[in-house]
């Protein structure tokens, strides 16, 4: 019986991921490097820039300007995901965010665009030494919420992410974002959805 779901935020309930790519790629960051970033946590892309030659301070400060001023304009919603939050409280869900981002990322999302009741926690893997494609953030976040691997469902846009949600032993549903999924996903995730929007109807069929 599933009864607890566990969602990332960038790029799955939030349309940030595009804005983060922007703002590394205008920092200098390669676009194939950048894209071994995503999913993970801040330690992570901090050794990968000076495994890479750069200045991992400035290039994360570069970044964050960027960022911040195209926040400033408002945090963008993934289609479904106010129809899909409202569904899963009035179904009796437990809703938790598992971030790679800072836990002050997180709040701050979540009080711009009104959200805070939706979810009971918010777990950050920012410092975690393992991030994701581990299933570690997976795992906090089941023991944060009294849980075990099989009552939760994992929901992700990241490559990365469907590996930490599958290697976690939880069911794990991949809404891609910026990359289309591959026979990898394909056999990972346990379930693949063009959008939230179609998260009730197959939550549904899971209860």
């Amino acid at each position: 019986m599933y009864n607890t779901i566990i969602f990332d935020m960038d790029g799955t309930l939030y349309d940030t991921e595009q804005i983060y790519r922007t703002a590394w790629l205008s920092a200098g960051v390669p676009l194939a490097l950048y894209q071994r970033f995503i999913g993970t946590s801040s330690l992570f892309i901090h050794n990968l820039l000076k495994e890479n030659g750069f200045d991992p301070e400035e290039t994360v400060q570069k970044r964050t300007a960027r960022v911040e001023a195209e926040l400033e304009k408002g945090i963008p919603l993934k289609p479904g995901t106010l129809e899909s939050l409202t569904w899963l409280r009035e179904n009796g869900w437990t809703c938790l965010i598992a971030t790679s981002s800072r836990a002050e990322t997180a709040y701050r999302y979540l009080k711009e665009t009104n959200m805070q009741d939706y979810f009971s926690y918010v777990i950050s893997g920012n410092h975690l030494e393992h991030g994701k494609p581990a299933p570690d953030i997976f795992l906090m976040a089941a023991r944060t919420a009294g849980r075990v691997p099989s009552e939760c469902v994992v929901v992700e846009d990241s490559f990365n992410g469907v590996r930490a949600g599958h290697a976690a032993g939880m069911y794990t549903i991949m809404v891609p974002d910026l990359a289309e999924p591959d026979e990898e996903m394909r056999r990972t995730a346990d379930l693949i959805l063009p959008s939230l929007k179609d998260l009730p109807a197959s939550l549904s069929k899971l209860k």
